[in-house]
């Protein structure tokens, strides 16, 4: 794996966030991790993100609501939801609304890893049309 690669996680849970930090480490990403989304939004590297771990639940700005956002903004980072709440309605739109994965904690690693890849090759696509 790359370490030119950038994988963003947000989730308001510290455990979390640290766990989701140290597999995407593990594998040889550059991570950064951030409490809020509104944390992230004021990062300089959202840029450089490659891929958005974030938690769907958390106070101020839903994980829904911040890939709403970043995709009104002409952000298009492939973006993985996580949530200790399954909703299958929640779960139809978000994917609707071109997410790459809707992941129910606790977190399959193998299940994740693959969705992070998707998201990578989804990106790359993006990157050079043929």
């Amino acid at each position: 794996m790359s370490s030119e690669i950038q994988i963003s996680i947000i989730d308001d849970d510290e455990q979390s966030r640290e766990a989701l930090a140290g597999l995407m480490q593990a594998v040889g990403f550059t991570t950064e991790a951030f409490a809020s989304a509104m944390d992230f939004l004021a990062s300089p590297n959202v840029r450089h993100t490659s891929c958005l771990i974030v938690d769907v639940h958390m106070p101020r700005m839903t994980g829904t609501e911040l890939h709403s956002r970043l995709v009104g903004s002409g952000y298009d980072i492939p973006t993985i939801l996580i949530t200790a709440y399954p909703d299958d309605s929640a779960r139809t739109r978000a994917l609707g609304q071109g997410v790459v994965g809707y992941l129910t904690k606790p977190i399959d690693e193998e299940v994740l890893l693959g969705c992070v890849e998707s998201a990578l090759q989804r990106a790359k696509s993006d990157e050079n049309p043929s």
